[in-house]
């Protein structure tokens, strides 16, 4: 993750789907900042957007820059038709809800979503989060050191979407291969043996879930899932099962990995910035200052697509209508138009204007949970342990190699712990 953000090369000589590129993309993103923030990727045909202002103004307008676009078989092609034809014979085929959909119709599962996680809701996770924080680190902290991936940042984030979607706490490695499950077709072409058993796995995730569905419309609980049930659309209607199926995948997949994956930037940015660590060991209330300035420096979901519905022109360049717009957050967030010093880490800046959330209708419906994680993991972890280091050094590419996140591979870290006063 270099803090370089000046191209030192022509936009020609990166690949972006080069696994180095991915894993330490800020030299791309300068490069495009400098030559072309508006570029057609050789690579790809897709057309690459890095500047904030024309990021915005592409998340803007849906009508022009669609979301309603077939996202897992763009990809898959022709294989993908294993995959639903499994589905739709064991359990129920993809429906498109909040993801690729635009409005009206995204509205009317946008306004159940924004129901469900309201801030009374969030704010009632508070005391079972900041719990569980401190139990993650009650495991490791005798030890003074732990692999901060899997020993914090994943059972943390996994721990409170499980229980909130009523799975027990000795069900966290089955939680992560459904994750895993709904992640991978974003993540490379699979083969059609890979499609079937991803189908599989999805097929069995949804038969849990159907099971527990049932169970909260007979005994609701105060979880979302249980809202979810209960939810109404705006013609008072129920939401049918396939509906349910869908919105259910779409919170586990998006409260899932881009939390993870934070929560690991964040840890890895305090080792390479000690005075930050510093100021705030000083100063907890500066936390939250840390947090949406981490959320900036190294945006956890680094971009996603859209479909260009008529001929239009963004920065400048002529993009011809079926294009595909990779819309990159994290190049925005490091536009020098608009932070400046945007390589330079630095919790003084007014950085709630980044874009890791995106912006317009498709606006994080989770940001609101997503923060209230980050910023009570990292009061946690400072408040029970010091120094921290790498334990040893990381691998040349710390990522692993994808095109819509950046989950870590490892984390080793040592520390000494702090004693109760």
């Amino acid at each position: 993750m270099m803090d370089r953000q000046t191209g030192s090369k022509p936009i020609e000589d990166f690949n972006f789907l080069d696994p180095a590129v991915l894993d330490d993309p800020f030299e791309y993103y300068g490069a495009l900042h400098e030559q072309a923030p508006v570029y057609k990727m050789p690579e790809t045909g897709m057309y690459i957007v890095a500047g904030y202002d024309d990021l915005r103004k592409v998340l803007l307008d849906t009508k022009t820059f669609s979301n309603n676009m077939d996202g897992y078989g763009m990809l898959q092609g022709e294989n993908w038709k294993v995959h639903q034809e499994i589905l739709e014979a064991r359990g129920w085929p993809d429906l498109a809800t909040l993801n690729f959909t635009d409005p009206p119709a995204h509205t009317r599962y946008r306004r159940i979503a924004d129901t469900i996680f309201n801030a009374k809701r969030i704010a009632a996770l508070s005391g079972r989060i900041e719990q569980l924080c401190h139990a993650m680190i009650d495991r490791f902290i005798e030890r003074g050191e732990c692999e901060f991936v899997s020993e914090f940042a994943f059972p943390l984030v996994g721990t409170i979407i499980s229980e909130q979607l009523g799975l027990e706490s000795d069900q966290m490695a089955q939680f992560k291969k459904w994750g895993e499950a709904i992640m991978a077709p974003t993540s490379r072409v699979m083969t059609v043996e890979e499609l079937r058993e991803n189908a599989d796995t999805i097929v069995e995730m949804q038969q849990f879930i159907a099971g527990k569905l049932e169970e909260r419309r007979k005994e609701p609980r105060e979880d979302l899932i249980s809202a979810l049930v209960s939810a109404r659309a705006d013609d008072g209607e129920e939401l049918n099962m396939l509906e349910l199926q869908s919105l259910m995948r779409q919170f586990l997949s998006g409260t899932y990995e881009s939390v993870v994956t934070m929560i690991s930037h964040g840890m890895l940015i305090l080792l390479r910035n000690p005075d930050v660590m510093a100021r705030l060991r000083a100063d907890m209330s500066r936390v939250p200052d840390f947090v949406e300035e981490a959320l900036r420096y190294d945006s956890p979901v680094p971009g996603l697509a859209r479909l260009v519905t008529c001929d239009t022109q963004v920065g400048g360049v002529d993009i011809p209508a079926g294009s595909i717009v990779m819309t990159r957050y994290a190049a925005a967030n490091r536009d020098p138009a608009k932070f400046e010093c945007p390589h330079k880490f630095d919790i003084d800046r007014n950085n709630k204007a980044h874009l890791a959330f995106g912006n317009g209708p498709h606006f994080c419906v989770g940001r609101a949970l997503a923060r209230r994680e980050l910023n009570m993991a990292f009061t946690a972890l400072l408040t029970r342990m010091s120094d921290i280091e790498l334990a040893r050094p990381l691998p040349d590419i710390i990522h692993i190699p994808h095109v819509l996140l950046r989950p870590m591979k490892e984390l080793p870290i040592r520390f000494t712990k702090i004693d109760a006063a």
